[in-house]
């Protein structure tokens, strides 16, 4: 009978429950022990590794095939695992640009989990100098988003800090949702609020849909929801976080008028991040503003069969007959036809400075 069958399946559930608790707490255990003998060799490392975490992620997801879960949904799932067991060995602290609700926020929630403390910084440069100073262990700020371009705030705050190293990356979909504080129809709204960005990325969807309603450029899409949370009839384009944290009404859902629309964050800190064999480097190369520098950069690249993924140029600000080219390209500074490619362009007579080498994205 149905019942019954319902009754057994239950049954079997809560049978896997109860051996789940029994492994995540085994696996708890384990990591608070690796946590001592780290600290012994180690006394003033960062438990938080993200080279072995990508590695642990690859190798989920490798083994998850024909699952009732999509890859996606298992990586969550994981990550919380992980937050977990790493909030016994360490509460890590994590600035970020905030305010709170914003997508920076969103970054950090799905790249560490829930049970970290999360930071909010008026800057990206309050940001740098949080995790400079000590007063959090890692920063999380937007580097480039794929409608919008790079941020140059973020690449000057790179070339400034010498200290701090990219220690990973975070590519989060932008995805843009129609709230309000109050429930109306959206032809009643007297006017959208929302930062310039996430307007200019709705704006076909605002014409059809809407018409020609005031629109209100805010300093971030989390101060629009407290404006459109304490005053009636007003739109606010807002994630989902932000409409979970205010309370707000949700009223169309996903209203981007491209649906690949992505921004790109990085992880800064003051940690060593080792090989994981799928890595990324970041560079900030300076060379005399001259006809072909920048072919004598790719040269050393080319020839060793190298990946660039991504070039920026612009004039330097410490010598005006330089130009700064932030390149980023596939492999850990490591690695033996990367050490080489990096030798040829020192010695063509650039000025090289690793930004960072680190996990690529899972």
């Amino acid at each position: 009978m149905p019942a019954e069958n319902l009754k057994s399946l239950r049954s079997k559930i809560d049978k896997i429950d109860k051996d789940l608790l029994k492994l995540i707490q085994k696996r708890a255990a384990l990591a608070v022990s690796i946590g001592k003998i780290k600290s012994k060799i180690s006394p003033n490392s960062s438990f938080y590794k993200p080279d072995r975490e990508a590695t642990i992620l690859r190798n989920i997801l490798k083994a998850n095939e024909n699952g009732a879960l999509s890859n996606e949904k298992v990586k969550t799932i994981y990550k919380e695992l992980i937050s977990g067991c790493l909030s016994l060995e360490e509460a890590l602290k994590i600035s970020y640009l905030g305010p709170e609700g914003t997508h920076s926020e969103a970054a950090v929630h799905g790249h560490f989990g829930s049970l970290v403390s999360r930071l909010p910084s008026p800057t990206i440069d309050d940001v740098f100098h949080q995790v400079l100073k000590g007063e959090s262990d890692i920063g999380v700020v937007p580097v480039e988003n794929s409608s919008e371009g790079v941020i140059n705030t973020t690449l000057n705050c790179l070339a400034d800090n010498k200290s701090l190293s990219i220690i990973g990356e975070i590519y989060l979909d932008i995805n843009h949702q129609l709230a309000s504080g109050n429930r109306f129809d959206i032809k009643e709204a007297f006017a959208i609020a929302s930062h310039p960005q996430a307007l200019g990325q709705c704006n076909k969807w605002i014409e059809k849909n809407i018409g020609s309603i005031k629109r209100l450029e805010m300093p971030s899409s989390a101060v629009a929801a407290k404006y459109a949370k304490e005053n009636k009839n007003i739109l606010c384009i807002v994630n989902t976080l932000a409409i979970e944290k205010y309370k707000l009404k949700l009223q169309k859902k996903d209203i981007q008028d491209y649906s690949d629309n992505k921004t790109r964050f990085l992880v800064i800190g003051q940690n060593e991040i080792g090989s994981t064999g799928k890595d990324k480097t970041s560079f900030l190369i300076q060379t005399a503003n001259k006809p072909g520098a920048l072919i004598n950069i790719l040269r050393p690249f080319e020839k060793r069969k190298i990946n660039l993924s991504k070039i920026e140029t612009r004039p330097s600000r410490g010598n005006i007959n330089s130009h700064d080219f932030f390149i980023d390209c596939e492999g850990h500074k490591e690695d033996s036809k990367l050490r080489l490619a990096i030798k040829e362009v020192k010695k063509a007579g650039s000025l090289v400075r690793i930004l960072g080498s680190y996990p690529q994205h899972v």
